[in-house]
């Protein structure tokens, strides 16, 4: 069995600031090779080609190990002639490829199959402190298909689909690559300490994301992927077409007639490192100041009034603490710079704050509890003539109301 031997509640929320401070992952963007050892081994990948094996990932990039039964794609960018198929990688010339999500009723084997790998750090974490934990990672709709063609030659119903459950699980120890780990979480169900739930979807680019964790022993390695079953992962896929292609697949025996669902992600640039900034604790903020702000770049692309993938976490939040004072009543107030014009920037604020209303209402939070205002640009805190000015002008504030 996996010696991880506990687990532990963490501090978990997103952010999208970059940091100075020193990343304690070990070759977070697998462009290093370890030194040759006597005895084992060593399988080099092949540019422009998916890895086929463990070996590839367990003996060519330095600080990363993986499962026996699993392949990762420790995927190489040809510099020269590029790779006409592959995306680029975000930096240098490697990346990972993981399949998040593809569930037993479309493959072979009785449990849904899931890549995960393991990172080294380069000296444990101390235990009370708060660390920022990042990565990169870019869909791209015809991986998964090519990858599951590529593998089993003649399938040709495969569903390039998207999901959430983005986790990272810290230990003391090492994996064992022998073991099943797939078949090992059915009776143990390991879980890890800060997971991202919400639908990851980069449109094809390479979108970072982050979270604070806070350590509560010292953690020197780290395990990556979708702990969760694909029963419960969220997919970007209506619930009844779901559950029919599902009731199909089980009841199709051959193998080559299922249709095939699968979730595939590139990965790049992990990052952990001490997070130097003061947590600022949203329930503690909303009862003693009565009221807390949302950076905008948290919440929503520039321009944009969608919530995008990373409010999640904090909103859910805020969701439970206004359960928990059912009394307090909340203004969602939306901000912008001067930049544009004063009518497009108030209705630009007022769908941001509408927005984050409906997203709460969604949770569970009566209306009556809630009430958005746009205010444009109108509400300053800050000058607009600089850069970091105009940038605390972009906010979305939630104020404790009378009303």
């Amino acid at each position: 069995m996996y010696q991880h031997l506990f687990c532990c509640t963490a501090l978990c929320f997103f952010i999208f600031q970059q940091g100075s401070a020193q990343n304690l992952v070990v070759n977070g963007g697998f462009e290093r090779q370890p030194a040759r050892e006597a005895g084992i081994w060593q399988t080099p990948p092949t540019p422009c080609q998916f890895a086929g094996s463990s070996n590839i990932l367990n003996t060519s990039a330095l600080g990363w190990k993986t499962f026996d039964v699993q392949t990762p794609d420790l995927l190489v960018w040809d510099s020269v002639v590029g790779c006409p198929t592959f995306p680029k990688t975000h930096k240098g010339n490697r990346m990972i490829g993981l399949i998040m999500y593809h569930p037993f009723q479309d493959g072979k084997f009785t449990f849904d199959y899931h890549e995960l790998i393991q990172g080294r750090l380069a000296k444990p974490l101390e235990p009370g402190k708060t660390y920022r934990v990042s990565f990169w990672t870019r869909t791209n709709d015809s991986l998964g298909v090519q990858h599951l063609r590529e593998v089993f030659g003649r399938v040709t119903n495969v569903r390039s689909v998207k999901c959430g459950n983005f986790g990272f699980y810290f230990s003391n120890g090492k994996i064992n690559p022998k073991e099943n780990f797939m078949l090992s979480q059915l009776d143990f169900s390991l879980r890890p300490q800060v997971n991202f739930t919400q639908i990851v979807e980069t449109g094809d680019a390479w979108r970072q994301y982050s979270m604070l964790f806070k350590a509560d022993r010292p953690y020197q390695y780290f395990l990556f992927g979708n702990f969760f079953s694909d029963a419960v992962t969220p997919l970007n896929m209506d619930i009844d077409e779901r559950q029919k292609i599902d009731e199909t697949n089980t009841a199709t025996v051959d193998f080559w007639k299922k249709t095939k669902r699968i979730a595939y992600y590139c990965f790049d640039d992990f990052v952990v490192e001490a997070y130097k900034g003061e947590v600022e604790t949203l329930e503690k903020t909303l009862l003693e100041k009565k009221t807390y702000t949302f950076e905008s770049a948290l919440l929503f692309d520039t321009g944009q009034s969608d919530l995008k993938a990373g409010s999640e976490p904090e909103l859910l939040r805020l969701a439970a603490f206004l359960k928990t004072n059912p009394a307090i009543r909340l203004e969602i107030g939306g901000h912008t710079d001067d930049i544009g014009d004063d009518t497009s920037n108030f209705l630009l604020s007022e769908r941001r704050a509408r927005a984050v209303s409906v997203f709460l209402e969604r949770n569970g939070i009566p209306p009556a509890q809630l009430r958005a205002t746009g205010y444009g640009e109108s509400h300053p805190v800050a000058a607009n003539d600089t850069e970091n000015g105009r940038q605390q002008n972009r906010r979305v504030e939630c104020r404790q109301s009378e009303q």
